[in-house]
């Protein structure tokens, strides 16, 4: 399984501000192609924070690099900067990007959001990359997208905006997922189970995760229904085929039914 990470940028998310939407959305998508996301990383809008978080992701291996945020005009949009140290890449102004942003607020003259064209120093921030980046188009807002390939890894620098990640992740992204994923087919399903505590299960779950290659079992306590404990079980897996795949979550999922009602629980298919 090729290895995944993400690293999420600003310091909304580590006071708390903000939900990381992003990284769940992101998580989501990249498991419907059959991927797996190895690691979130969150750190705050400083330099020395985003290169080390970018070195430490390289030396695991990461094949695929998500740096989401800090990628604007401002002065804390620090991104860019601190990929830029961990790479030992010079910023430079790149052309293309330019080009793109200059277009962007062109067509905002034309339509009347701004009364003339300017290229200020904070939109030529936006377009000021590291070495040997590849911008990749914002359909929605202004700062580029980024993408560099690094030792065989491939790192995406993508905009906080949620509407502007997910549509560049659509659209520029996930076409090297897939590529870099093969042919894996992703398959889930859930387990409601009422009567019977979590301890009683453990045992039966080591024995189903140590039987089934690449099965990825999860139990979630909800607490009490009444007097008896509730729970839901989690159950996925990624195979080399759309077939093998449903397979396996239709074999466990009877294992466990089978297990439950024999122990005295209950359970439901979600």
């Amino acid at each position: 399984m090729p290895r995944i990470e993400i690293i999420c940028v600003g310091n909304e998310l580590l006071i708390g501000k903000i939900l990381n939407t992003n990284a769940q959305w992101l998580s989501e998508e990249i498991h419907k192609f059959g991927g797996f996301v190895a690691r979130h990383t969150v750190v705050g809008d400083d330099v020395e924070c985003i290169a080390e978080a970018v070195k430490e992701a390289l030396k695991r291996r990461t094949n695929l690099l998500i740096i989401s945020g800090g990628l604007g005009p401002t002065y804390d949009d620090k991104t860019l900067e601190g990929l830029s140290k961990a790479l030992r890449r010079r910023l430079e102004v790149n052309q293309e990007a330019l080009t793109q942003i200059e277009a962007k607020y062109r067509k905002m003259v034309e339509q009347g959001i701004l009364e003339k064209f300017e290229l200020t120093p904070p939109r030529v921030k936006m377009a000021t990359l590291p070495a040997k980046s590849i911008p990749l188009r914002n359909p929605i807002g202004t700062a580029p997208a980024v993408m560099i390939e690094y030792k065989g890894s491939k790192i995406f620098c993508l905009p906080g905006v949620p509407s502007e990640l997910k549509a560049i992740f659509v659209e520029s992204v996930s076409p090297h997922i897939k590529q870099l994923l093969g042919d894996l087919f992703a398959a889930e399903s859930s387990l409601e189970v009422r009567g019977l505590p979590e301890s009683s299960l453990a045992p039966f779950l080591d024995k189903v995760v140590a039987k089934h290659k690449n099965i990825y079992v999860k139990s979630h306590p909800k607490g009490f229904e009444g007097s008896e404990p509730k729970l839901e079980l989690y159950i996925s897996t990624s195979q080399n085929s759309d077939l093998k795949a449903k397979s396996l979550v239709e074999e466990v999922i009877s294992e466990l039914t089978q297990y439950i009602v024999e122990a005295g629980g209950k359970v439901e298919r979600k």
